[in-house]
């Protein structure tokens, strides 16, 4: 009986785990998302259209460009 009680424990803590690490993925997801969207539109502010632009495949210079905004 112990054994078949361990068994649901260790499948019960394995799926919560993994709900966590899908939760942590969607909230770290929407945080990104939130932090370009701020980005997006203090460049539209400044109007600098080809930062815009540059950002939207150079993560570099995205990264920078967060740190510059600090975002």
């Amino acid at each position: 009986m112990n054994v078949l009680l361990e068994k649901y424990r260790k499948k019960a803590v394995e799926e919560g785990i993994e709900k966590g690490i899908e939760k942590g993925i969607e909230k770290g997801m929407h945080q990104g998302q939130n932090r370009l969207a701020l980005l997006v539109g203090q460049l539209l502010n400044a109007g600098r259209m080809d930062d815009l632009k540059r950002v939207s495949f150079d993560e570099e210079y995205r990264e920078k460009l967060l740190k510059e905004f600090g975002l």
